[in-house]
């Protein structure tokens, strides 16, 4: 069996330009294929069953039991996967929340440089070829291995990166823990809890994830209170003022924002 499906996306890094890119995902259950797609580097499924089953598979390979699961949001990841295209994560009234390119790096760096955004977290490598090296590594181990970490926060309407937001693995506690950066310029608007409530909603709804922390300063009042609007409350106090916000004993906000 081998099919090829044809799919269209929007390129969204150049939303101003309204791009959309045309193209195809081979879904297989020949192994022989399956390596021809990957030494080309050609977007491609493979469809398991008992006679390819134990049979080596290409490192990286995209594998089912059953083709009728795979829907457009998913032949849509994998080709942008194969062509280093950020997936779109979840989308808002106002913003749209997708992966990390190494392109989006200098952007960072504007955001950064109010020394406000790093008075409470860590800031980025002073030289930007060790971010942007930094970038590809994070792409390859966290978003190709976990399918989800830091993301970005862009405006809907124009594709400007505005913050960071997303779910990355918390040691010593059961669930993910949610981390959130807005630029000076765009706090004050309601993004923040736009972003964050519409991340812990994916979170629940397509990792599967029903636990959620937070880390925020003592003395961090604007966190703080976005941890409460999120439901998540304060559960554990730690080292230099440091404050565990969780979801255990409370209600998180899903709703739309």
């Amino acid at each position: 069996m081998v099919e090829i499906k044809k799919i269209k996306i929007h390129d969204n890094i150049n939303i101003a330009e309204d791009n959309m890119i045309t193209g195809e995902v081979v879904i297989t259950d020949d192994v022989a294929q399956a390596n021809s797609c990957a030494t080309q580097n050609k977007p491609y499924i493979v469809w398991l069953n008992e006679e390819n089953r134990d049979k080596s598979m290409p490192s990286g390979a995209y594998c089912v039991e059953n083709p009728d699961d795979i829907d457009d949001t998913y032949l849509e990841r994998v080709y942008r996967r194969f062509y280093g295209i950020p997936w779109n994560i979840v989308e808002t009234r106002r913003l749209n929340i997708r992966e990390i390119t190494k392109k989006d790096v200098p952007r960072l760096y504007e955001l950064y440089a109010d020394e406000e955004i790093t008075y409470y977290m860590e800031n980025l490598f002073p030289d930007v070829a060790q971010e942007i090296e930094y970038t590809e590594n994070y792409i390859k181990n966290v978003y190709e291995f976990y399918g989800y970490g830091m993301w970005l926060i862009t405006l809907k309407d124009s594709g400007l990166v505005i913050g960071r937001a997303g779910l990355e693995c918390k040691e010593g506690f059961d669930g993910l823990e949610l981390g959130f950066m807005l630029g000076k310029d765009f706090q004050g608007y309601g993004y923040a809890y736009e972003a964050c409530s519409s991340i812990i909603k994916y979170g629940v709804e397509e990792l599967g994830i029903k636990d959620y922390c937070a880390v925020v300063h003592r003395n961090n009042k604007k966190s703080i209170k976005l941890c409460e609007k999120l439901g998540l409350s304060c559960d554990k106090e730690m080292e230099d003022n440091w404050l565990m916000y969780t979801s255990k004993k409370t209600v998180l906000c899903m709703g739309k924002p």
